[in-house]
């Protein structure tokens, strides 16, 4: 946005309170972006507020080349990522075990010819998305949820074309394996 820029010049030239107008036309978009990493509200307002305090932080770093928009997704991007490692150096793994019987009743028996309702494959995609790890859980996101291209992604995170790629690759072989071994686990 056009305006974005001229409000950005009123906020390096000292006019520090239309900050506030900047969060406020980007808010719903970063609430967005961390959601699809944490599911808690209050952890997805926590990562907000740290997103943007990130952005006042380093405002002087955005030089305009890309819309305003683009580095703040950038930086939700990021402080995603950092939640999730932090999150998986304080628990590395959920054991399929800790889930209950319960939560493998998810799983359909093979010869059955119903399928999953919507909200149940998601609840089984996010156990399975949290064996991944963080880097292999945001490509994930970002190409088959977000449908974003290698070359967005590429400029997201910094990562190269080949490496998205196979990240990605990787990424769907762990979780296919996740979720074989869910259902052998139903099945015994």
């Amino acid at each position: 946005m056009s305006d974005d820029v001229e409000l950005l010049d009123r906020i390096r030239k000292g006019a520090l309170d239309d900050f506030a107008e900047i969060i406020q036309r980007h808010q719903a978009q970063v609430f967005a972006i961390l959601h699809r990493y944490e599911r808690d509200a209050q952890k997805v307002e926590d990562l907000a507020q740290e997103t943007f305090i990130k952005a006042w932080r380093f405002l002087d770093r955005f030089d305009g080349r890309a819309p305003f928009q683009h580095w703040i997704s950038k930086i939700a991007l990021r402080v995603a990522l950092d939640h999730l490692r932090r999150i998986k150096r304080i628990r590395p793994e959920i054991a399929l075990a800790e889930l209950g019987e319960e939560a493998l009743d998810w799983l359909q028996d093979p010869g059955e010819e119903t399928h999953l309702a919507a909200q149940r494959a998601g609840e089984l995609l996010g156990i399975a998305m949290r064996e991944l790890s963080a880097e292999d859980r945001q490509v994930i996101t970002l190409l088959e949820i977000e449908g974003r291209s290698v070359k967005e992604i590429c400029g997201l995170t910094g990562w190269t074309s080949a490496a998205v790629r196979v990240r990605a690759y990787r990424a769907r072989g762990k979780l296919r394996k996740t979720l074989t071994s869910m259902e052998k686990m139903k099945n015994e």
